[in-house]
C-alpha cells in the first residue's frame, strides 16, 4: 500500500507512512488529515501515493488520527513507537488554569545559586519541543549550557565578540552599518544595541553578569535557515514550561548575532557551522517571587 516518491524536501528527506492492511478499518480519517495528501482513497481503500510535488512531512496527523493503529511513519526524526494516548480532558489545563499560569510567567533576572538538574531540564525541553513548527518535525536544535562555571565562561566569551561590536559606534563603524543596514537597523543598532553591549562588557569588570544574570543553566536555540521563528516558538514553550517546573527564565536576543559573527566561537559552544543561532534563555530557580500581575495589551487589535 506504499508508493515510493522521488522528490525530496529542502532537508533531503520524506517521512515514510505504511498502512498495515491487517489492522486498518478502511475508515478514511488517515485520508482527511494528511495535509501533503500522500494518502488517498484508491479503490475504496486508503493508499499513500505521491504526485511528485509533495512526500509525507512525518507530522504524524494520520497516526494520531487512525483509531486502530494501522498507521505507521518512520523517517526526519520520527519512529512508528512514537505515537501515544492523549491525556483526558480533565488531565488537560483549563482555560482559567493556563492563563493563570501566562499571568504568573515574568522575565526572570535572579536566581538562587542552586544548580538545575538534568531530570527536570530534560523535561522542561520534552514539554516544550510540543511547539508548532512550519515544517514538522522540528529542525529546531537546542544546546544546553548547565552549570554556573560554564555559563560564566559563555559569558565571558560573548564580552568578547561584543567588544567588537563597539567599533560600529566609531565615525567609520557608522559608515559601514548605514551601507549594510536600513535607517531603523542603524538606529536600533546605535541606540539600544550597542549600548547595551557597553553596560554587558563595563559589569564583567566589577564580576557583574548583566547578560546571563548569575543563572545556573542557558539554553540556546538554533535553526538551518535564517528564518529562525520555530525556534523562537519552542523558546517561548520553554519559559511556560519553566513556570510550571518552578524555574524562572529569561529570553536573550544579544547572543545569537555575538555566536553567528564569531565561527570560532560557534563551534566551542556546539552551534552545528550551517546552522543560525535563534534564542537563548537563561533558566535557574528564581530569588524572587512576584506578588501581583502586570496587565499587557497588543498595540493594536482590529477586526476586518
Amino acid at each position: 500500500m506504499t508508493r515510493k516518491t522521488e522528490t525530496r524536501p529542502a532537508d533531503g528527506e520524506w517521512g515514510l507512512p505504511s498502512i498495515d492492511e491487517a489492522l486498518c478499518t478502511v475508515c478514511g480519517r488517515c485520508v482527511e488529515v494528511c495535509p501533503s495528501f500522500c494518502i488517498r482513497r484508491e479503490n475504496g481503500k486508503p493508499v499513500i501515493v505521491s504526485d511528485g510535488k509533495f512526500g509525507c512531512l512525518a507530522c504524524g496527523h494520520c497516526m494520531a488520527m487512525c483509531p486502530s493503529g494501522a498507521v505507521r511513519v518512520t523517517g526526519r526524526g520520527m519512529t512508528g513507537n512514537d505515537v501515544f494516548p492523549l491525556p483526558p480532558p480533565a488531565a488537560r489545563a483549563t482555560p482559567d488554569a493556563l492563563e493563570g499560569l501566562l499571568q504568573a510567567r515574568r522575565s526572570t533576572r535572579h536566581y538562587e545559586d542552586k544548580p538545575v538538574e538534568r531530570a527536570i531540564i530534560n523535561r522542561l525541553l520534552a514539554m516544550s519541543s510540543t511547539a508548532p513548527m512550519g515544517f514538522p518535525p522540528s529542525p529546531v536544535g537546542v544546546v544546553v549550557v548547565n552549570g554556573k562555571e560554564r555559563v560564566q565562561e559563555l559569558a565571558k566569551d560573548l564580552a568578547a565578540a561584543f567588544r567588537k561590536w563597539l567599533f560600529l559606534g566609531t565615525p567609520v563603524g557608522s559608515v559601514i552599518l548605514r551601507l549594510m543596514m536600513d535607517k531603523r537597523s542603524v538606529a536600533m543598532m546605535r541606540d539600544f544595541v550597542l549600548p547595551v553591549a557597553k553596560t554587558i562588557i563595563e559589569a564583567r569588570k566589577t564580576n557583574r553578569d548583566l547578560l546571563f544574570y548569575d543563572a545556573p543553566c542557558v539554553i540556546l536555540f538554533h535553526y538551518p535557515m535564517k528564518d529562525t521563528v520555530d525556534s523562537t516558538i519552542a523558546c517561548s514553550f520553554a519559559t511556560m514550561a519553566a513556570e510550571t517546573l518552578g524555574l524562572g527564565s529569561c529570553m536573550i536576543g544579544t547572543v545569537p548575532p555575538a555566536l553567528q559573527g564569531d565561527r570560532t566561537l560557534k563551534k566551542k559552544w556546539g552551534i552545528p557551522e550551517k546552522n543560525f543561532p535563534s534564542i537563548a534563555m537563561t533558566l535557574g530557580y528564581p530569588s524572587v517571587k512576584f506578588r501581583n500581575g502586570i496587565r499587557r495589551r497588543f498595540k493594536s487589535v482590529e477586526y476586518v
